[in-house]
């Protein structure tokens, strides 16, 4: 019975440790729902403080325009192969713009491996041996002692400021045009939706005012208009309509709202308040973002410890 006991917890403890190993698909892709996340911390690797740090200097250097940068930190991966997953993972998200300056950073804490992947448009700024370099004086030593948050700190820090004053650095602004495309869009589907429907309106009511209320033709055309008076702003007139089908004759009143009315009593017109960004995918109605579509060659440096 013993025996039995310790091969159930055995493979309870194998199944456990074999759910932890991720697959590229499997990462939490944090851009898509906010935004202002650039790090991936499903494991708890990172405390929610240095995930806090990495997130502002990486939406620091996103919203500058320098380069887009994606931090990745798990337990295991279902590889030995750190480079070939990081390589994988950050091209599948796009990481970058358009101009490739993406910066993949994966640590795979099992593997004691950490791992950098540069698109092509940051390459000049952060060759490989710079990039080797931040990664064994400024996170190696932290790596070492078990604390992956000071390490990953104080490595997106170096980077930022490597990039700060390069050729990158050209005082640009990448703030999520994409977003911007798509809310421009959705105000734009909204407004013909609204034109449309007040046209629609407008037809279908002078349609039925039309419509003779004896033979149902839309056939009615006003004969004569009489004035009747007016009062506190409104002026009463009496409509006199023909059927031109039937000779039905249709009398209906009429009031006519004089518009400065309100004025002269010290009121105002009404000023309807203008579209906000409040449209969804924009950076007032959601915090959605996503990566710039960019892509990787071989750049980049690895380390363990």
């Amino acid at each position: 019975m013993r025996h039995l006991l310790i091969i159930i917890l055995a493979t309870i403890c194998c199944t456990v440790a074999s759910a932890r190993q991720y697959k590229v698909e499997d990462i939490p892709n944090v851009q898509i729902e906010n935004r202002y996340r650039f790090t991936s911390n499903p494991d708890g690797v990172l405390t929610q403080t240095a995930v806090a740090q990495i997130d502002s200097i990486c939406y620091d250097l996103r919203h500058r325009g320098i380069a887009q940068v994606a931090v990745v930190a798990v337990k295991e991966i279902n590889t030995d192969d750190v480079f070939e997953f990081a390589y994988k993972l950050f091209s599948r998200w796009g990481v970058g713009s358009k101009s490739d300056s993406g910066i993949g950073i994966l640590l795979v804490e099992e593997a004691r491996e950490i791992r950098f992947i540069t698109g092509y448009g940051v390459e000049g700024a952060l060759p490989d041996a710079i990039c080797k370099r931040i990664q064994t004086q400024y996170m190696l030593p932290h790596f070492r002692r078990g604390d992956y948050s000071s390490g990953m700190v104080e490595g997106v820090s170096a980077i930022r400021a490597r990039l700060n004053g390069s050729e990158l650095d050209t005082g640009g602004n990448d703030d999520y045009e994409e977003d911007d495309t798509a809310e421009i869009i959705m105000i734009i589907v909204t407004m013909m939706i609204i034109v449309f429907g007040i046209i629609f309106l407008i037809i279908i009511i002078d349609r039925h005012s039309r419509t003779c209320p004896n033979c149902k033709k839309v056939a009615l055309k006003k004969y004569s208009s009489t004035f009747i008076g007016r009062s506190l702003g409104v002026t009463k007139y009496r409509d006199i309509y023909i059927c031109s089908n039937c000779g039905s004759r249709v009398e209906r009143n009429r009031d006519v709202h004089d518009s400065n009315h309100n004025n002269r009593r010290g009121g105002g017109p009404i000023i309807m308040g203008g579209l906000g960004r409040g449209f969804g995918g924009g950076s007032g109605g959601s915090f959605g973002g996503g990566w710039g579509g960019g892509s990787f060659g071989g750049g980049g440096a690895g380390s363990r410890w």
